[in-house]
C-alpha cells in the first residue's frame, strides 16, 4: 500500500512539473510522450524507497536515491524525446527540481515528527 502512495505522489510531482514545463515552453506532447513522462514519474515516486532501508546511512540512501532518480531521468527523457542533448540540457533543472522537492519532503517529515513527539510527551504527562 506504501507503494501505491509513492507511485501517486512521483505521478503528481511529475503531472505538475511536465505541465509546467510544457506551459513555459508552449510545447505540445503526443499520447506516448505523455505515457512515459508519467511511467517516468511513477517510478521515481516509487525509488523513495531506498529511504525504508535503515540498514544503511542516510548519506548512503540520499546519494543512491538521487543516481537512480537521475538515471531514471535521463533515460526516459532520451525515450520521450530522442535527443541526448535535451537530456544533457536539464540536468541542471533536474538537480534544481531534486533540491526543492527534497528541502520540502525533508521538512514535512521533521515536522511530523515533532508533532509526534509533542503527542507523546502530552500522553506521558497525562499518565
Amino acid at each position: 500500500m506504501k507503494q501505491f502512495k509513492d507511485i501517486l505522489i512521483g505521478v503528481g510531482i511529475g503531472s505538475f512539473l511536465s505541465l509546467l514545463s510544457v506551459t513555459l515552453n508552449h510545447a505540445t506532447l503526443s499520447i506516448s510522450q505523455f505515457g512515459l513522462l508519467m511511467t517516468m514519474s511513477a517510478i521515481m515516486g516509487l525509488l523513495s524507497i531506498v529511504f525504508r532501508y535503515d540498514q544503511i546511512t542516510f548519506l548512503t540512501q540520499f546519494i543512491s536515491h538521487f543516481i537512480l532518480e537521475m538515471l531514471t531521468y535521463g533515460f526516459f527523457i532520451w525515450l520521450t524525446f530522442g535527443d541526448l542533448k535535451i537530456v544533457l540540457s536539464n540536468v541542471p533543472t533536474f538537480i534544481i527540481i531534486y533540491i526543492i522537492i527534497f528541502i520540502y519532503i525533508r521538512q514535512q517529515a521533521r515536522a511530523n515528527a515533532r508533532r509526534i513527539n509533542e503527542q507523546l510527551k502530552k500522553k506521558k504527562s497525562q499518565s
